[in-house]
């Protein structure tokens, strides 16, 4: 995923960018919605690889390695990363966070950052030789200005240009930048730069403002009214002036706010923000905290991609939910992906199955990597797997054509496992979906019909106006197994989203809290903060199914 590679590509930007002012923080998935294709990928491309023309570069951290891949999907190593950088698939500050492409795809350039009080390389690959220029660099940030390779120096005082096949130099900027502030993307004649700004009056901890810089050295403002942003990467639209980027509206390592904002690219104007507001996103639990961990343009539109944080919360696939966004519109394009673009000839690049909710993940079982897939021709062929990063070509960005919605959100339905994971007998299933197919209908009297034994108040609270309704609700989450062989529905009583406590969310409370709109708040008399899911917020009663000899019997309320 371009500039994204959980621990967040985009948040290491951001933790870069303030100077280790931000804790680092991962993303990944859960949810109840579409995701992204399941059939498994049918191969992997054979056959030479067209090493003159690729479409895709790659970071494969277990191969310590540079990828790159043609149109067919075939792959080659077109550097290796030092194994300084490599040691482990989790040590992700001394990884590449970005692999910038020069506009004729000719270069691609990527950065080791340096350690504390030490100076990183940058590494300037050229595509056709595959000779590899690299050198000590007191870079922040990456991008290209025309065919030149460009980052802005760390003292703030110039930008450092590395020409094709020529003498890296120097602009000297006609305005000094803080220090941490960093280049955020690059042009075809100028550059736009991160200027952080000192904290205190209205300036919040990270917060700084977006200028552009030209080949003299002019420093301009971009924003209005001398506006503010956080910033965690940026990307400009090829061959345009338009520019998007992550703005953090909140700070904190486990409580971040991340929303994606777009800029005409015309010093003065106003920044334009826009949140989704489907199913899908309120299903993925990403309102309050989320990040952005990919972000591209595909044409005149760009695909982004919103989690939730795996290294502060409760992951699964459907808390990773992905977008194409264009004027203003939003294009719901699946789940559980890690990064999603879209290439020239309807060329499809996903990064996907990432490993995560596994008690038994290694530091070679990265959670912030996945499978890198190239659908084309109508197969879906594997690129790399364990990859955290990639970009797409500037020409393949600027050819994607704009992308079908998937298939929708499917209908509620009930569940065939328990509010643990483990499946649940068919009898119980069965007996679940002749409730759910009832109340439905609104059939009271069928509903009546299968809650035996229960009292007559039982009855008349099914009997009345929300009876149905509630039954639905309830029918339709995960339960809990009790003691003796009962079930309870929901199963969900109080969780927490996060990772690693004695009530620590599953997933399947995670689906269930979304699908009853509930929100987290704190948890009485519990130190969770505003992490708690309560059931009782929804006010509902649950029910009580019994298997009692293979036979599925609805026994009544737990509760009323």
């Amino acid at each position: 995923m371009p500039r994204t590679g959980h621990r967040l590509q985009g948040f290491r930007a951001l933790a870069l960018a303030l100077a280790l002012v931000l804790a680092a923080a991962a993303c990944t998935s859960a949810g109840d919605g579409p995701a992204a294709p399941k059939s498994r990928p049918a191969s992997m491309a054979t056959g030479n690889p067209d090493r003159q023309h690729p479409v895709a570069a790659f970071l494969q951290p277990a191969r310590e390695g540079v990828m790159m891949a043609d149109a067919a999907g075939r792959t080659w190593k077109a550097a290796d990363l030092p194994p300084s950088t490599a040691t482990s698939s989790f040590d992700t500050e001394r990884l590449p966070s970005e692999l910038a492409w020069s506009p004729d795809a000719s270069r691609l350039a990527w950065i080791d950052p340096g350690g504390v009080g030490q100076t990183g390389q940058i590494h300037l690959l050229d595509v056709r030789s595959g000779r590899l220029d690299s050198r000590p660099c007191p870079c922040a940030g990456l991008g290209f200005l025309g065919e030149d390779a460009v980052s802005l120096a760390t003292d703030g005082r110039s930008l450092l240009l590395f020409p094709p096949g020529g003498k890296a130099r120097r602009i000297a900027l006609d305005k000094r930048l803080s220090p941490y502030s960093q280049l955020a993307t690059g042009g075809a004649d100028d550059v736009i730069l991160f200027s952080l700004l000192p904290e205190g009056g209205d300036i919040h901890r990270g917060e700084g403002t977006l200028v552009v810089a030209d080949r003299k050295g002019t420093v301009r403002p971009l924003l209005a009214d001398e506006g503010t942003t956080s910033f965690a990467e940026a990307r400009r639209k090829p061959g345009g002036d338009t520019v998007a980027w992550a703005d953090l509206e909140s700070s904190g390592a486990c409580w971040p706010l991340q929303t994606v904002k777009t800029h005409p690219g015309t010093s003065g104007s106003g920044a334009h923000r826009s949140l989704p507001d489907d199913a899908a996103f309120r299903h993925a639990l990403v309102e309050l905290p989320r990040m952005v961990t990919h972000l591209a343009w595909a044409g005149d539109g760009l695909t982004l991609t919103y989690s939730a944080l795996s290294a502060c919360q409760v992951m699964s696939p459907e808390r990773v939910v992905s977008y194409y966004l264009r004027d203003g519109r939003w294009t719901y394009l699946g789940n559980g992906m890690l990064g999603i673009a879209f290439g020239a000839e309807g060329r499809v690049v996903r990064l996907k199955d990432p490993v995560y909710g596994k008690a038994d993940i290694t530091e070679t079982a990265d959670p912030t990597t996945g499978t890198l897939t190239l659908t084309t021709g109508g197969g879906e062929l594997v690129l790399g797997k364990g990859v955290s990063l990639f970009a797409l070509t500037p020409a393949e960005t600027a050819a994607a054509r704009p992308p079908k919605a998937s298939a929708a959100q499917p209908a509620a339905r009930v569940a065939a496992v328990d509010d643990h994971g483990a499946g649940l007998p068919a009898a119980v299933r069965k007996l679940a979906r002749d409730i759910a197919d009832a109340a439905g209908r609104g059939d009271t009297d069928r509903l009546v019909e299968l809650c035996d034994p229960c009292s007559t108040g039982e009855h008349e609270w099914i009997r009345s106006d929300d009876g149905p309704r509630n039954v639905l609700r309830a029918i339709r989450t995960h339960p809990l197994r009790q003691p003796g062989g009962g079930l309870l529905y929901p199963g969900l009583t109080t969780c927490v989203d996060e990772p690693n406590q004695d009530i620590s969310c599953t997933p399947q409370h995670l689906h269930d809290a979304a699908a009853l709109r509930l929100k987290p708040g704190s948890a009485p008399g519990m130190e969770y903060g505003g992490s708690a899911y309560s059931a009782s917020d929804a006010v509902l009663v649950p029910l009580t199914l019994r298997l009692e000899k293979g036979r599925a019997r609805w026994t009544g309320l737990a509760a009323g």
